[in-house]
């Protein structure tokens, strides 16, 4: 009894270590999101620190204007993108709004591939969207 035991496990052990799929079970991952980084165009700087903003001189709102959850640390905007693979959004700061939208691809296999950020507009201003960051120039 004790042999068929044995051979049952490593036999077991044999069939799970033969999995292509990539394991994630030790593998801690942001939930899906982007960062927003306003850069002055005349300094190239960052524009909330050279302003002198705050989180709570930042507002971020959806389509219906409820506030969209966002996290701050005083030089860009995390915003996750928990639920959605595309969003509308309107950034507030002070007097300035800054309606964007962006789309997410369909996730991937891998560890952690929520999708990548693409399709990402910016109403009225010039942008550059790389990776998970959008960079607005003011």
């Amino acid at each position: 009894m004790k042999e068929k035991w044995i051979l049952i496990m490593v036999s077991l052990f044999v069939l799970n270590c033969n999995d292509s799929k990539e394991d994630c079970s030790l593998v801690l991952c942001l939930e899906r999101g982007y960062f927003i980084e306003l850069i002055s165009k005349d300094t190239k700087t960052n524009w909330i620190i050279e302003n002198g903003y705050t989180e709570e001189d930042i507002q971020v709102l959806n389509t219906e204007s409820d506030t969209v959850y966002f996290s701050f640390n005083n030089c860009s905007i995390w915003i996750p993108a928990s639920n959605s693979a595309h969003g509308m959004h309107t950034l507030l700061i002070d007097e300035i709004e800054i309606p964007y939208s962006y789309d997410f691809t369909e996730p991937g296999d891998g560890c952690c591939d929520f999708g990548d950020l693409t399709d990402v507009t910016v109403t009225n201003y010039e942008f550059t969207a790389k990776d998970y960051q959008i960079e607005i120039f003011l």
